[in-house]
């Protein structure tokens, strides 16, 4: 008896050291970890389970899907395995063996909101548009993090597609949640403005012209006078500024004014050292984004999102450039990453704008 429970405490133990590997992005080694773990109870449901989603996470599908059916054999009565199996097949792209093993998950769990969702979704990938939809929206509130990267990454692929008829994120978000601001400056900001003239101009104007200058191009940024900045930027230079802060703040204008091209000319005049800097990468990858340089925009924009750990945007535009570049795997972890942070429900939104353009073009066929 005593050499049962320690034996069921090592397998235990064993247990909890292949499920960190697992979480801590280690699949292979958490793979083999959990053979151990099967090894002493070959009759493991759970093992047998996570170990699906260590194979697959390994980029080892067909195995994964053997261990995750010898889960569902070994726990008949669990929903999990067949959740899991779901997940594996969904993500292969093999969504009619996914759409049946979530819809076989369902009839053991029938109120399992999660598996309604992942269900919802695979209808969704496979055209269903309607029945997907009825199926995941009263869900994706309530659901995890993978579903949410899975959703993002199949809306944004769709919008990316017909991105002539969608509009963007940020026209989905407020400023407060990292939307632009289009409207004009308010009456706030244009007497806080003035104040700032009023007493801070005088004294930089003792500071020197180049340095009057630039505050002239902040106060017009404030008071998005995108013109004004400019050229306030381009008397500051002749004046003898700092060419990076010009580079700088000329990038910074030309992307809210929405000439990204622009932008990326300036960011190019950055020595290698600035560009790295975490603050200023945000601003690279965000430039080379918007011109559609993707391949050049991933590094600077994996450099921001390691740096700023409760942002949602750098990781949400890597993503962004692997669904540009074709890579729907790369861009779900990324996406991941983006719903674990501070995010206004990005994978809602983007739902939604997916299902209106689909919505509209199904009238627009009618």
């Amino acid at each position: 008896m005593a050499w049962n429970l320690l034996q069921w405490w090592r397998t235990d133990r064993a247990y909890a050291q292949a499920a960190a590997l697992l979480r801590a992005g280690k699949p292979a080694e958490a793979a083999k970890a959990f053979d151990q773990v099967i090894a002493a109870y070959p009759r493991h449901a759970r093992a047998h389970a996570q170990r699906a989603l260590a194979l697959a996470a390994a980029g080892h599908v067909g195995e994964a899907v053997r261990a995750a059916r010898r889960a569902a054999e070994l726990a008949p009565d669990n929903h999990a395995p067949l959740l899991f199996l779901g997940q594996i097949h969904y993500d292969a792209g093999q969504l009619e063996e996914a759409r049946k093993a979530f819809s076989a998950a369902l009839r053991l769990d029938p109120d399992n909101r999660l598996v309604k969702a992942y269900l919802g979704l695979t209808l969704l990938a496979m055209g269903r548009t309607r029945e997907g939809a009825e199926l995941l929206r009263p869900h994706l509130l309530d659901a995890n993090e993978g579903l949410e990267a899975r959703v993002l990454t199949l809306a944004e692929t769709y919008l990316w597609a017909r991105r002539d008829e969608a509009r963007p994120l940020e026209s989905q978000l407020t400023p407060d949640e990292g939307g632009r601001e289009s409207r004009p400056a308010g009456l706030g900001a244009r007497l806080a403005s003035a104040i700032r003239t009023a007493f801070a101009w005088p004294l930089a104007r003792l500071q020197g012209r180049a340095r009057a200058k630039l505050l002239e191009a902040e106060e017009a940024m404030s008071l998005r006078d995108f013109q004004r900045a400019a050229a306030a930027l381009a008397e500051a230079e002749m004046a003898g500024a700092d060419p990076v802060d010009i580079a700088l703040g000329l990038a910074e204008v030309h992307l809210e004014a929405g000439n990204a091209r622009a932008a990326a000319e300036q960011v190019a005049r950055l020595p290698a050292e600035v560009r790295q800097q975490p603050e200023v990468a945000a601003l690279v990858g965000a430039a080379l984004f918007e011109a559609g340089r993707y391949e050049e925009a991933r590094e600077p924009l994996a450099t921001a999102a390691r740096r700023f750990t409760r942002e949602f945007l750098p990781c949400y535009y890597r993503g962004m450039c692997e669904i540009a570049l074709g890579r729907p795997q790369a861009a779900r972890e990324w996406f991941l990453r983006a719903v674990q942070r501070l995010n206004p429900h990005l994978a809602q939104k983007r739902l939604e704008e997916m299902l209106r353009v689909a919505g509209e073009k199904a009238q627009g066929q009618a």
